[in-house]
Formats: structure tokens, sequence, C-alpha cells
């Protein structure tokens, strides 16, 4: 697979150059003869509940990918396992309104194949209106490029790792503009290696056991996608979108509980070696149709989207133990646990937005979805079916929305209100509906150009992962001395935040207290002789304040600066008796500096601290980064090379405090040194321009009502 995507590269290179050679080369002479019009907004802008951030004056922009930016940008928190989080609330990243349905690893994957250089820029939201839906508790919308030229434009970009294990990424994009219609393809490969070493004290029957576990991974993942857009003139447009992008996650993993001592054998006590493999792979399959309508005056927008999802995933874990008997390590025999999980979604969006300007602005509008899951799984013994389990679920989802905002000299009111229905069936027979009305209000008062302040309300819905709800127990495909269960009695959660927000220039602080009677999370609790991981749903509130700073010097050198500290004053879980709470507190700093002959350094430096939740002690973390880059403008060619995890901080530490005996020890080696380029060319005819938003909000404002 790596080697057709690169031959799929070259013959992009090699066609964009034969293109451009036909080129006339009077087009080319008056390229060189047109002056930019270059109307510069700030990197970040504070806007009625948004945080906007731009790559375009970020002088390191080329050597970055998406997840850099949003990482780096200093004002989202975003670990190494791909949490991703604003105000200690888990985000939803949308691609030009289009919703990504990954987590964890595998949305840090598709967002590392994605250059940042791409974006036109992001939006941090914190309080979403009500045209969002109620589990989105925070969202970062993510803006890719459109052209503001006709002609060809390609992009390519490559690196490739070098660690224990060695990581490889690719991608291309080529844009092509006539007078109505765009055409944008991008294709992207990302090949990963890792090992991880982990050692884990636990118990079992009346014996603790020290555990030391070693797990190489291997992740491949590919994105191909196509957009056209079609302008018949200024008031119809339609888009189209296809992208399919397949994945494969393999995981291999040993362990072991120590030597068979004469001691541990006079005790009859239990020694093993484990061994398993593991793969989880698949394609997500997207369709998406977009039609906007717009009135002459831009006052009045009608948006209709329709949506096709589908993600067809299979997952394989075998696994064995070898016990230690009579001199030798005998095998309990070989399990396969196989499962799978599919799901076709079909989604519809309206969405009527009216600006005038004596009742301000109003969006009303709904969205309906519909969903098939499935979910069997089957265990065997040496192929022999030991049990087998199959949930499948049928969806039916209804929205509706009612908004309005006004500004009244330097105050800015929104109130929003959203209905939904969630009907959930079981092919088993069991169902619930789910109905509920979820308000959110923003005010944002401006004391000056400089200074503004914002209080908001939100209440939020998370519907749990139904795959979450099949209570069979079953091996971890990371974790050998702990099996996994889902809960059927796992109810969706409640949210209710509070937030006040204070912007100076391009410094925030923001104070706030969410609260949930119902939070779902996991623990860890004695099931019989074994300990197994649950899901279950705990009573939480939680205290955060979060601090940005962002500065820049004379244009060469940059500061950012991102703060959380959070403490958790309630957090119950049934008759678990509650141990030590601590504040945590989380810092990532970025400098860049611009050197001479168009080279720029930038260097990152993130930790945690250790905390207590009352249930669990978390140990500290750091991470040490470094990049170098080298543009070459005449070529149109950037260069650059980055050395992660350079004081192999990033080592965890997890310890339960309650009654039973387990903690985790760990190290993902991510030390290593990459080496990248990025190359753009092509003909165009019109240089690029940037335009402040705001230039567009005032044509709106003269053409209100």
């Amino acid at each position: 697979m790596i080697k057709k995507e690169i031959i799929l590269v070259f013959f992009l290179v090699a066609f964009s150059l034969a293109f451009s050679q036909n080129i006339r080369k009077d087009t080319l002479k008056k390229e060189k003869e047109i002056e930019a019009v270059n109307l510069k907004a700030p990197n970040v802008r504070f806007k009625r509940g948004k945080i906007i951030l731009s790559p375009a004056r970020n002088p390191i922009a080329d050597s970055q990918n998406s997840w850099d930016f949003i990482k780096n940008s200093g004002y989202v928190e975003a670990s190494e396992t791909g949490s991703v989080k604003i105000r200690q609330k888990p985000t939803t990243i949308y691609i030009n309104d289009r919703k990504i349905q990954l987590s964890g690893t595998e949305l840090k994957n598709y967002l590392e194949a994605i250059p940042s250089n791409m974006i036109v820029h992001i939006e941090v939201i914190g309080t979403p209106d009500a045209t969002s839906p109620a589990d989105e508790m925070s969202i970062i919308k993510i803006t890719l490029r459109n052209s503001d030229f006709q002609g060809l434009k390609l992009g390519i970009g490559s690196s490739v790792g070098f660690t224990k294990k060695m990581n490889m990424s690719e991608n291309a994009n080529i844009n092509w503009k006539g007078k109505r219609t765009e055409i944008q393809a991008f294709i992207s490969s990302n090949y990963k290696e890792n090992l991880t070493n982990t050692s884990y004290t636990t118990e079992f029957r009346n014996n603790i056991w020290d555990v030391p576990q070693k797990m190489i991974s291997l992740s491949q993942s590919n994105i191909y996608s196509l957009l056209f857009n079609y302008k018949s003139n200024k008031r119809h447009v339609i888009s189209l979108y296809t992208e399919y992008s397949p994945s494969t996650l393999r995981n291999k993993l040993s362990s072991d509980n120590g030597s068979p001592t004469v001691e541990r054998l006079a005790k009859n006590d239990s020694i093993f070696r484990y061994h398993s493999s593991n793969t989880n792979q698949g394609p997500n399959t997207t369709i998406q149709i977009n039609y906007t309508l717009k009135n002459d005056s831009a006052t009045s927008t009608l948006k209709v989207q329709m949506e096709y999802f589908n993600s067809d995933k299979k997952y394989n874990n075998a696994y064995q133990s070898f016990y230690f008997n009579s001199g030798n390590y005998m095998s309990s025999g070989e399990y396969i646990d196989k499962s799978v999980r599919r799901l076709n979604q079909y989604v519809g969006n309206i969405n009527y937005t009216l600006n005038t300007k004596k009742w301000g602005d109003w969006s009303v509008g709904g969205r309906f979805s519909y969903n098939q899951m499935e979910n069997p799984i089957d265990i065997s013994k040496n192929s022999v079916p030991v049990t087998a389990s199959s949930q499948d679920y049928k969806e039916k989802y209804y929205a509706f929305f009612l908004e309005g905002s006004k500004q009244f000299e330097k105050t800015y009111i929104r109130l929003g209100i959203r209905q939904e229905s969630n009907f959930m069936n079981f092919i088993g027979g069991n169902s619930f509906d789910l109905k509920g009305w979820y308000p959110n209000i923003l005010v944002q008062q401006n004391f000056s150009e400089s200074f503004q302040m914002e209080a908001s309300y939100k209440k939020s819905l998370v519907r749990p992962d139904y795959y979450l709800l099949n209570s069979l127990q079953r091996k971890s495909t990371e974790n050998s001395v702990v099996t996994t269960s889902g809960n059927i009695t796992l109810r969706p959660q409640i949210d209710h935040e509070v937030d006040i927000s204070m912007y100076y220039k391009q410094q925030m602080l923001s104070l706030g207290m969410q609260y949930s009677p119902n939070y779902i999370s996991t623990i860890v609790m004695r099931r019989g002789e074994r300990l197994t991981q649950e899901y279950n749903n705990f009573r939480l509130m939680t205290l955060y304040a979060s601090l940005s700073i962002n500065k820049s010097f004379k244009d060469k050198y940059f500061i950012r600066n991102y703060f959380t500290i959070n403490y958790l004053p309630i957090i119950e879980f049934g008759d678990v008796q509650k141990q030590r709470t601590t504040v945590a507190i989380n810092n990532r700093i970025v400098g860049t500096i611009v050197l001479k002959k168009d080279y720029v350094i930038e260097t990152s430096f993130a930790f945690t601290t250790n905390f207590y939740d009352s249930f669990y002690k978390h140990g500290g973390t750091s991470s040490l980064n470094l990049t170098l880059q080298k543009k070459i403008p005449n070529l149109n060619l950037t260069l650059y090379l980055t050395a992660t995890d350079l004081l192999k901080g990033m080592k965890s530490y997890e310890e339960a405090l309650y009654s039973i005996t387990y903690n985790t020890r760990s190290y993902a080696d991510a030390r290593g040194v990459k080496l990248g380029l990025y190359w753009t060319f092509g003909n165009q005819k019109l240089k690029s321009t940037e335009k402040e938003d705001s230039l567009t909000e005032d044509t709106k404002n003269r053409n209100k009502k």
C-alpha cells in the first residue's frame, strides 16, 4: 500500500509539471506584474463566543500538520493519546462543516495527514449554539482553503521519521478552479510503528503480581477525498464531497508475571506468560451534498445538507496464556475474539438564517438522522465456539432549534433552545425514548477594542457509545491483566456548564464550573477472582481555570502558552469510598524564532503534574519537541527537521486508591527525528487574497433590513 501511495504522489507531480509547461508565457509574465492585495488579519480574534485562529501568519505553518497546529495553538488542550479538550470538555472536530467521527489515536492520525497550510482558519467554540447537536459540548471547526484564483495548484508533503521504529507520511492535494466550478482532490498515507513498555501491579485471588508488558503497535491510515463546488451565480452554491479512509491498527503484546520461584510454587501461585495479536481494520466512507441559497443583499441564507456515513470495522484478537506446570509452560488453549462494528448513518440538516437591523439575527432549523448499528461478537477456544453475543441497534433522531442574537451597542446577547428526541430500538426487544430541551445563553460585553468579557451557560447531553452497552467480559487488546466490560444500565450523561471568560488583545482567561449527575467514565472493579475495567455513571463537579498567552515581538519572536488547572469538589460512584483529591495542572508553552536566510526554529514544552482524583493517583508527564524549518522561496519549497520527546518524559502512572491493588507504569517511546518537505507549484492567474472577516460582516450590516 505504501508503494502505491508514493507512485500516485509522483504521478500527480509529473502531471502538474506537464500541464504547467503548456501555459502561455505571456500569462506567466502577467502574474509577476500583479501586486498582491494582502489585508492582513491578526492570527487570533475573539468574536461572539468563538476564538478564530489562522495559520497564515504562523512562520512554521508549512512544517506542521493540522494536529500540530491545534495542539500548539495556545487555546486547546490536546494530548499525545489523541484527546482534545476545551475547558475540560471533550471536543468534536468539524472540517468544512463535516463531522469527523473519530476519537483517540484514530483522530490524531487523521489530522496528522492534513497539512496546516491547507487551513484558512479554525474556530474554537467553548459554548456551541443551538444549531449544534446537544452532545457536542465543545467544537473545533476547521475551514480548509479554497482558491482565490483561477488555475491549477498542487501541494506535496512527505516526511520520514527515524525512531526505534520507522514512521512515514505522504500527502498530495490538487486544486483546480474555473469561472464557476472548483475541484479539490486530496490523498494521504500515514504509517507508524510504536513501542510501549508497561509494568502492572495487580491482584489475582490472594496474590499480588508484578507484570511487565511489551506492546508493538503498527498503524496505517489513508485518506482519499474529492470536493466539487459549483456556483451557478452568487446566490446558489452546490457542493459534493466524497471520502474513503481505510485504516489498520495491529498490536502485538507479550507479558509475564515473573519467574517460578520456590516460594511462589509453595503457595501454588499461578505463573504465566501471555501473548496476543490483535487487528482493528476497515474503512470509513462519507458522501455529503450541500446546497446554499442567499438573497441578493446577503441578509438571508438557506442551507441544506445531506450526508451518508458508513463505518465497517472488523476486530480480531488472538491470545493465549502459558502456565508453568511440572517444570514446563503449558498452553491453556488459543482464544480468538472476533467482532464487527458496522454503522450506516443517514443525516439531513436544514438551517435558515435571517439578518435584520432591528430584530437582530435569527436561525431556525432541524436535523434528522437514522442509524443502523451491528455488533456481533464470537469468541472461540481452539476453533470451538465458547460464547457469542449480538447486539444490533436502530436509532431515529429528530431535533429542532431556534436561536436569536443581537448586538446592543457594546453588548452582544445570544439565546438558543434545542429540542431533541432520540428513539433507540434494540433488536432483542428492548427500547427507550429520550427527549429533552437544551438551552444555551451567551452574553459578551465589549469594554474596548482590546478588552471583552463573556458569560455563558449550556446544557448538554452525551449519549454513550452503544457498543459500550454490551456487558460481555472480554480480554483487553492493550492490557494483559484486566478484562473489559460494557454496561447495559449505562445512562446518558447530562451536563451543565457555566463559564466566565475575559479577553485582552490576544490573551484569554476562563473560569468555570461543570456539573453532571451521571458522568460517564471507567473504573476498575474486582469481579470474582479478576479485575475488570467497566463503564459506569459517576456524580461529578469540575471547577476549572484556563489562561492563554499569545505574544509576538517584531514579527520575529512568538510565544504561546496554554495553562489549565482543575479540581473535582464532587466525585462519587456507588459505595466506593473516596480518597484524596488535589488540583491537576496542565501547561504547554511554544516558542518560535524567525532567523535569517528563511530559517525558523520552534520548541514546545508540555507538562502535567501529579494529582489525585479521589479514586486514582495520576503521575505527571512532560514532553520537549524541537523543529527547524528552512524555506526556499524561489522553489516554493519548505524543508524541516523535527525532534520529539527529547527528555523521554512521556511516562504515565496510575494507581488505584480504593480497595483493590492496581497500578500501571508505562512509556510509549516517542523519541525520534523526522525529516520532511512541503512543495507547492502550479499555474495561477491571480495571487491569493486574504480578507478580514469583518469586511464581510460590514457588508451584511449595511444591507440589513
